[in-house]
């Protein structure tokens, strides 16, 4: 069993406590709460007016609990509704007081997997790796756990779960198991055993979007994109990488940043190393490539659900770094505030 430590930073404001944010009577509550905070990925909070650099330096701001929980902590803790969401990759959900720290709920959920079984060892075990997303107006979470299909070994398994906020329920219709071939290559099937759901997830029309990569570039291996509806039906499932038939054109969708969204039925985001354009290139491509690795792309949601790109980026460098292994998606892409732009 590993156990980790949750600490909390906050500052003591009089008889009111502050956790992961300020509640501004005056700001409005946000759709979905998620990695970077919301969909634009500034990790800017605008509500935020209390935590001044004087308030900071004055003494008060400080460790608010402590609180032993079992297993690595990769996905980024949220709090919704006063209840401090930790996933951990020993497949625990918890939900923490987010004043006190106190272990409101716990729920399992099911034997993390192991990717040494497939010759990779980034990570002890793997269970909740990406950040989920909140759905504030129905109080539930949103994430990915990667498990066995049965037992403590064999095939992986990526489920998409509903938890509720306050209980720790899973929702009806939930887990939904993510699985199918890509809707742009029906020659690519989905293995969840060889990807990594590392990114944070997006809400977006009552869907929940999750994007993958790899362990360690071992093939079979492609950048997905699923999408999976809050009533627990699998809508979509897009590889970066048609038209590569063996299922290796690498190019995963791996920094923990989410999924970006500047618009309804608008997906942007950045891929790894792999198969893409061969010279620089960006914009309107008619039609865009197929294969989209080292690049930045958007997609938008057709009226059945699936996914089409319409355009993207790919750097002057793309073929040098891939030959380094240097990932142009190592970093996800930020939506500028429109007063920026």
């Amino acid at each position: 069993m590993v156990t980790v430590l949750v600490t909390v930073l906050v500052t003591v404001l009089g008889a009111a406590g502050l956790s992961a944010r300020s509640a501004s009577a005056a700001s409005p509550t946000p759709a979905s709460i998620g990695v970077d905070h919301d969909q634009s990925g500034t990790s800017w909070f605008p509500d935020q007016s209390a935590l001044t650099p004087q308030l900071v330096q004055g003494g008060s701001f400080g460790q608010q609990f402590a609180t032993h929980l079992q297993g690595d902590i990769q996905a980024q803790p949220l709090v919704a509704g006063g209840t401090l969401l930790v996933e951990t990759e020993a497949n625990m959900a918890y939900g923490l007081d987010a004043a006190s720290g106190a272990v409101q709920w716990t729920t399992s959920l099911g034997t993390p997997f192991s990717s040494k079984a497939i010759g990779c060892a980034d990570l002890p075990g793997v269970g909740v790796t990406g950040t989920p997303v909140v759905d504030t107006s129905t109080n539930t979470e949103y994430f990915t756990s990667k498990s066995y299909v049965s037992g403590t070994s064999g095939p992986a398994q990526y489920q998409m779960h509903a938890l509720n906020v306050t209980t720790g329920q899973e929702q009806a219709g939930f887990p939904v198991a993510i699985a199918g071939t890509a809707s742009n290559d029906a020659l690519q099937t989905f293995n969840a055993t060889y990807q990594l759901q590392r990114p944070g997830l997006v809400l977006m029309n009552g869907v929940v979007y999750a994007a993958f990569g790899s362990h360690c570039d071992i093939a079979p291996t492609n950048g997905w994109i699923v999408g999976v509806s809050t009533a627990g039906q699998m809508k979509t499932i897009w590889s970066d990488e048609a038209g590569i038939d063996t299922g290796n054109g690498l190019g995963g969708i791996w920094s923990p940043g989410a999924l970006r969204s500047d618009g309804p039925g608008q997906l942007i985001f950045s891929t790894g190393n792999g198969y893409g354009p061969t010279a620089p290139t960006a914009g309107h491509a008619s039609p865009p490539p197929s294969q989209l690795a080292q690049s930045v792309a958007r997609v938008i949601v057709q009226p059945d659900g699936t996914l089409k790109t319409v355009d993207f980026f790919t750097p002057f460098d793309a073929a040098a770094l891939n030959r380094i292994d240097g990932d142009l998606g190592s970093g996800s892409p930020t939506i500028l505030p429109s007063s920026f732009s």
